[in-house]
């Protein structure tokens, strides 16, 4: 059997200039099976489908979160800012998304997409663990500034996919 799904195909110049907020896991728990290495290479790969209208910004999280990178075009700072991440620590979540959230907000664009995408093992042990109290958290700046969540896993066994589906439906 073999399956293929596929989204709405939407040609380069009608889609809107994107603001992409990336909130990466850097717990120690990235660092098995190379899960942050994947990161890395996944988000090395996007950067060379964006448009110059496009905008990326950088939050990691581990026991706690940080912003690393405003959202910009600057392809080269953002490579640089993410040949940088390294693993450890615990998993605080909710202030990695809390954060991110906040800078989506901060710069989104009236006229464009804003979305906040969270690479993740799922593995959520400091502050609220949960994925409601995790969304309760959000929910307010992704309403009233419409944006969106996209969560991308990453990881085989010590893998929360049941977390990392909840906050993305």
């Amino acid at each position: 059997v073999r399956f293929n799904v596929r989204g709405r195909v939407v040609d380069e110049r009608d889609r809107k200039p994107a603001v992409l907020t990336f909130v990466v896991d850097v717990s120690g728990s990235m660092n098995l099976e190379n899960r942050l290495q994947l990161v890395k290479k996944a988000l090395g790969l996007l950067l060379d489908q964006l448009k110059r209208s496009d905008q990326v910004g950088l939050v990691v999280y581990g026991s706690y979160a940080q912003k690393i990178l405003d959202p910009t075009s600057d392809k080269e700072a953002i490579r640089q800012a993410i040949e940088r991440l390294s693993p450890g620590g615990s998993t605080n979540a909710e202030d990695g998304l809390r954060t991110g959230y906040e800078m989506a907000a901060q710069f989104r664009r009236r006229d464009g997409i804003n979305r906040v995408i969270l690479c993740s093992d799922g593995v959520a042990n400091v502050g609220r663990t949960g994925p409601d109290s995790i969304l309760r958290v959000i929910e307010r700046q992704a309403k009233e500034n419409d944006i969106e969540l996209t969560t991308v896993g990453f990881g085989m066994g010590n893998y929360n996919d049941v977390l990392m589906e909840q906050l993305a439906n």
